[in-house]
């Protein structure tokens, strides 16, 4: 039973919000289907140890988390952005996911989240950090509504009253919260075992503090590669089996992968455009000059600017482009038409005003408990409005606030500022509060009742401007997308075949990306969800109709490979292999000239036969990653770890050629005791384990994902 329906029982509410504890019940549900299946079906969103999950019973998950998203935000349906439903959806996948692979570890070990546990976390002695961030003021601190005066902490006799008349957007953030909260327990308690099952023992701990302390300077000959030519060596197709059998564990991948090329048909305002987009923002300059200030927010929001900013703003605070012409203007002053990013503005000076950055207000809350007595409560209200005074404020407060937070103060709320400094009043409501006197009386009607308000006090007046900018877009006109669409359509009914495609791309701007099925955003394509899909439903040859991948962006693709999940075949990757043959083959060569010429005895006869003269890297240890100006090259690191002062190596294989090193000096810089080196390596094993050990169970489990098909 989640925390908020217990409070609610005990309340006697009845509230209709799913709590976070029948979402999880729905997930165990959707991933007990699949168990009568061991494969992927036309339907398949997901595959966990070899179980299908159907798209079908994550959809209601999915509509359940977007609902919950919606009511959290207060969003209407209509209104939430694609980005917020798109995370919503994802993070329930996730949530799916972790469950799958993380519960039945959980059941093994006997973890789990008690009815208590979770009280405490969240409205008990113990809160969880997300209930500290729920009632914080966005400053560091918490909202001072819900500071405990004694202790300066989380008041949770204020926290309980809140969960109790929380209205269904609260209800529906707390849910969330709450199943966040269950889930982390879960984690912790599971990787608290794990991690405390790691040790770094003494003797490994020795070892890696010398080996990081002890310091080589060496010097080097380096015959590379390229230095040799491809032709000097020969290699046939036996060498290039041979080697991939040996090496197969780099061929392997962990999702099907599909590489495409494409060519891009962008969609510009022609000439003609512009002009007509011009005239028709000196129009607009024209039209939102001759309207009087009470129409200028309608013509805002109407125009491509979709709102209008209400907020006041001092000077400093306006975007620089209009800032100090606006500061320095009289109201109905007009600037404009300037172009930024990509849209014409027209910015116009609506009002000025003197207005305080803060208030200090009191306030007495009424609550109506049903429908049935909101007038009742409307005229009480109403006639304590009539004889409110900040004189006598606070003894009505005293005897009439229901609000337990301000009225054993009187209904002393403190300071709050405006326009985001520190808590705010709601918009519609800020307009009345800042711009009236001190001792204004406002009433402020909420869902648990009406807020009788006063001002008290109010911090220094300063010059405030309200500006207004009508916004008209640089797009395409309808007929220039019509032309540049016919365009891409005429390639593509010209190439429908891989070869005709790639035969007419030679000559264009193509491109060619590696695909990953799940890929959700793709450089310079602001839509590529149709793209992808597209890929993954098609097969390897075929090309694609005229896919809309932005708002003024078409693409024609083809789909030049198909990789499958698993070990790469050969075929696919030849080339490749072959290339890593021909330097092996290089590397033979140069192996056997390098020890004829080691017979010299020093480093310059080697560099000198050849044909490379010895150079020198400094300050090298065990530990380092890298050699300046060579990158990365592991078998140099590890060979010269392992030799004495004054010795010449045997010729190493390195990535970029092969090598002779010498040891000049190797000494100990500054020796740290291995204790506090053991503890240090000791938490970062420790801070790295939960995730690699997750990694490795979705790894056990076979995990696929098919979520991009879908979402």
């Amino acid at each position: 039973m989640s925390v908020l329906e217990t409070i609610r029982k005990r309340a006697k509410l009845l509230v209709g919000i799913i709590g976070a504890s029948l979402a999880i019940f729905v997930l165990e549900d959707a991933l007990n289907s699949g168990r009568g299946c061991t494969g992927g079906g036309a339907n398949t969103i997901a595959i966990i140890n070899g179980k299908s999950i159907d798209y079908t019973k994550f959809r209601g998950i999915a509509e359940d988390a977007v609902n919950k998203q919606k009511e959290s935000m207060g969003t209407a349906a209509q209104n939430l952005r694609d980005s917020d439903q798109n995370v919503a959806v994802q993070s329930a996948f996730k949530n799916m996911v972790f469950h799958a692979i993380l519960d039945p570890e959980y059941q093994k070990l006997g973890i789990n989240v008690s009815d208590s546990e979770l009280v405490d976390l969240t409205i008990g002695s113990h809160p969880a950090p997300d209930i500290y961030r729920l009632f914080s003021n966005g400053h560091g601190g918490l909202n001072k509504n819900f500071v405990d005066p004694r202790t300066g902490g989380l008041n949770m006799a204020n926290v309980v009253r809140y969960v109790k008349a929380m209205n269904p957007q609260e209800s529906a953030r707390w849910d969330m919260i709450e199943e966040k909260i269950k889930n982390e327990d879960l984690q912790d308690k599971y990787f608290y075992l794990l991690i405390n099952g790691l040790y770094l023992p003494d003797a490994i701990a020795k070892k890696a503090n010398e080996d990081e302390t002890k310091t080589f300077d060496i010097s080097y000959v380096l015959k590379r590669y390229t230095d040799v030519p491809d032709n000097s060596v020969t290699v046939n197709d036996q060498d290039i089996k041979d080697y991939y059998n040996k090496h197969i564990y780099e061929f392997n991948q962990q999702e099907e992968t599909r590489r495409v090329d494409y060519v891009t048909f962008t969609v510009s305002p022609s000439d003609t455009d512009m002009i007509n987009i011009k005239r028709d923002v000196d129009t607009m300059y024209a039209q939102y000059k001759r309207l009087p200030a009470k129409e200028d927010s309608a013509f805002v929001v109407a125009s491509d600017a979709g709102y209008f900013d209400y907020e006041y703003h001092k000077a400093g605070d306006l975007p620089v482009t209009i800032d100090s012409i606006m500061t320095h203007a009289e109201v109905g002053a007009m600037y404009g038409p300037y172009k930024e990013d990509n849209r014409y503005k027209i910015a116009k000076l609506i009002d000025i005003a003197e207005l305080p950055d803060s208030i200090k207000y009191s306030q007495i809350f009424i609550p109506v408990q049903n429908a049935g007595e909101a007038d009742k409560v409307k005229a009480f209200v109403d006639s304590l409005k009539k004889i409110a005074t900040p004189e006598n404020f606070a003894e009505l407060a005293k005897a009439n606030s229901k609000d337990p937070e301000s009225v054993g103060k009187g209904g002393d709320m403190g300071w709050i500022g405006r326009g985001g400094k520190g808590e705010q009043f709601p918009p519609y409501l800020e307009h009345q509060v800042f711009f009236g006197k001190t001792g204004n009386v406002i009433e402020l009607p909420i869902q648990q009742g009406i807020i009788l308000i006063c001002v008290m006090e109010q911090s220094e007046r300063h010059t405030n401007y309200q500006v207004g900018v009508a916004v008209k877009n640089i797009d395409p006109s309808k007929d220039t997308r019509d032309r540049v669409y016919a365009q891409a359509s005429d390639f593509d009914g010209k190439n429908r075949t891989g070869d005709l495609f790639e035969k007419s791309v030679s000559q264009m701007n193509r491109r060619v990306l590696d695909l990953g099925e799940n890929e959700t955003s793709l450089a310079g394509m602001e839509s590529p969800k149709e793209f992808v899909r597209w890929a993954y439903e098609k097969k390897e040859g075929d090309v694609s109709d005229v896919l809309n991948v932005g708002e003024n962006k078409l693409i024609v693709a083809h789909i030049m490979q198909v990789t499958k999940m698993g070990t790469i075949p050969l075929e696919q990757v030849k080339e490749q292999v072959k290339l890593k043959v021909i330097d092996e083959k290089k590397a033979e060569k140069i192996m056997a000239d390098m020890k004829a010429a080691l017979s010299g005895g020093s480093l310059a006869s080697v560099g000198q036969k050849m044909g490379s003269a010895p150079a020198t890297a400094q300050g090298l240890t065990f530990s380092s990653y890298s050699i300046p100006s060579l990158g990365k090259e592991d078998a140099v690191i590890g060979t010269m770890s392992a030799m004495n002062t004054g010795a010449i190596s045997q010729p190493i294989q390195g990535s970029l050629g092969v090598f002779v090193i010498k040891v000049d000096s190797a000494y100990y810089g500054r020796r740290i005791d291995f204790h506090a080196t053991q503890m240090q390596d000791q938490e970062s094993m420790r801070r790295a384990a939960p995730n690699e050990a997750y990694n490795a169970l979705v790894k056990k489990a076979g995990f696929v994902s098919h979520l991009g098909k879908y979402y």
